[in-house]
């Protein structure tokens, strides 16, 4: 019994030692799979670190590798926190010529329980890559031609706006991917004379504001007056351009239509102006009013104020014969198309072969600079050239997930309501495409003469609804304000899509780096790989 007894203590021992000697693999196995958990832990976070990283440098401008690097270590320090600090390095950061970014980390994580099975250390390796990538794009460059750009920032104009659309289209791998709009513009913009018998146009003066500067002496409007009409007694061809529509319609993009009136276009015209002087102390007489252009005012005795004088549509029953040159105030040319010398606008591409870009080139080459600065309707126009609906209707629907519609708005100027400088011009204003400061069609003025900022601050209000009303269509906005040393920069900081995408340039030498920031922005950045 006794020996029976230590043959079974015999074999507990036995089976003990075997079992801790099983207990070893096993153990490490399961310590491994722990050393192998907290590993893949490190490795996501480092990846997602440096992802972050190169998409932080590929998004802004061009740089040197040794910044790129510094920029990317930074990130992943930061993002990581000191925690992991002793786990990983950052190898390298280079830079293509293409805007790709390419980054590559290294580390370990060293084993608790792995090392059992002779495992000490769990290396880590990732790499990750930004590209650009444009996908489908719409884009309308709305800039700003007023008289303010002449000579050297409208020379530099062009050759960002040509920098800017060559980047564009080197990028696209499909033409058929990009299209472009040129929307210039000033106190109007200028549609195209051939867009005379459109749909949107109105043609039957059924607008309430296609009348409402054709009034007697008591405000009276000679009701009906049709400005195509007038065109045509004169014998002088419609410039082409366009007024604000009536509010609410002048910061939406309600489609024109004859069954709403006040969503149609009204042809820009330029009232002839009376033809009231005054003497300077030198004896020298001078006009009063800015556009005074037909050689009499005496259509109707019974007008003898300055508003009856200016308002009788009779006084353009024939041919014109008035004067020629151009006007005191913005060196307008005299005539109902006073303000009108502009580029046309030029709708959106269907794409950008050879052809079709030839054609915003040669646009831009043709861009002038003439009058004051609305910008409001510029960019109102900017958004038409997006839609998919009328007057142009070349834009894909607004929810096509392929597409992405963007603006890229400039303007070295802040919204401005000319006031005529002589205190006798009772208008208070030059005619601009909100006609007349009197006839309120951007603010409650009532006759009175507002001030400079009254009238800024007015045009600003409607222009941040209508940056809002465009943004809520998912419209992507780039506003550029070039050498402006007055005024607030709030107005289009607000109406950009975001902080990076306002850009304030104060040499206009500069303008062409930051229109490439935008191009390169607007190729979209993602992770390769």
């Amino acid at each position: 019994m006794l020996a029976l007894r230590n043959f079974r203590k015999d074999q507990r021992g036995n089976f003990a030692t075997i079992f801790a000697l099983t207990m070893v693999p096993i153990c490490g196995i399961v310590g491994a799979a722990v050393d192998y958990s907290r590993a893949s832990e490190v490795h996501a976070k480092l990846s997602e670190a440096l992802d972050a990283g190169v998409l932080a440098v590929g998004s802004q401008p061009k740089m040197s590798d040794t910044d790129a690097y510094k920029i990317v270590n930074d990130w992943v320090t930061t993002h990581l926190g000191p925690e992991y600090d002793d786990y990983w390095q950052l190898n390298s950061v280079k830079l293509g010529e293409d805007g790709t970014v390419l980054a590559s980390a290294s580390g370990g994580v060293d084993t608790m329980m792995g090392r059992l099975l002779g495992v000490d250390e769990i290396p880590i390796d990732t790499t990750s890559e930004a590209i650009r990538s444009m996908g489908k794009v719409e884009l309308a460059l709305v800039l700003d031609n007023t008289g303010s750009m002449k000579g050297t920032k409208l020379t530099k104009l062009k050759e960002a706006a040509h920098a800017l659309v060559d980047e564009l289209v080197t990028a696209t791998k499909e033409p058929k991917d990009l299209r472009i709009s040129l929307v210039p513009f000033s106190q109007t913009v200028n549609v195209g004379a051939g867009y005379k018998n459109a749909a949107w146009m109105d043609t039957s003066a059924r607008s309430s504001v296609h009348d409402d500067i054709f009034t007697k002496d008591n405000g009276t409007t000679y009701s009906g007056t049709n400005r195509f009409t007038l065109f045509n007694n004169m014998k002088v061809a419609w410039g082409g351009c366009v007024e604000s529509r009536p509010a609410p319609y002048d910061v939406e993009e309600a489609p024109p239509s004859s069954g709403t009136p006040n969503t149609l276009y009204v042809p820009y015209f330029a009232p002839d102006e009376p033809d009231d002087q005054y003497e300077d102390k030198k004896g020298k007489w001078h006009d009063i009013y800015n556009n005074n252009y037909l050689l009499t005012d005496a259509v109707n005795k019974t007008d003898k104020e300055w508003k009856g004088k200016q308002g009788n549509p009779a006084k353009y029953a024939s041919k014109f014969g008035g004067k020629s040159g151009t006007t005191a105030d913005l060196s307008y040319k005299f005539g109902p198309n006073s303000g009108c010398e502009l580029q046309e606008i030029i709708p959106l591409t269907d794409d950008v072969s050879t052809s079709s870009v030839q054609k915003i080139d040669d646009a831009i080459d043709d861009m002038v600079a003439v009058g004051n600065t609305h910008i409001n309707i510029g960019l109102q126009w900017g958004w038409h050239a997006l839609s998919p609906n009328a007057p142009f209707a070349k834009g894909v629907a607004y929810d096509d997930g392929e597409w992405r519609k963007v603006v890229v708005l400039m303007t070295d100027g802040n919204n401005e309501n000319t006031d005529n400088s002589n205190a006798d011009n009772k208008n208070n204003s030059v005619y601009s495409g909100y006609g007349y400061l009197w006839q309120n069609r951007f603010g409650n003025f009532g006759s009175s003469s507002a001030s400079a900022k009254a009238r800024t601050d007015a045009l600003d209000g409607r222009l941040a609804l209508l940056c809002e009303n465009m943004k809520n269509d998912n419209i992507t906005i780039y506003t550029v304000r070039v050498e402006v040393k007055t005024g607030s920069s709030a107005v289009l900081q607000n109406c950009a899509s975001s902080t990076e995408n306002f850009k304030e340039v104060a040499n206009i030498n500069e303008l062409k780096t930051e229109f490439m920031d935008i191009a390169g922005s607007i190729q979209e950045l993602r992770i390769s790989k």
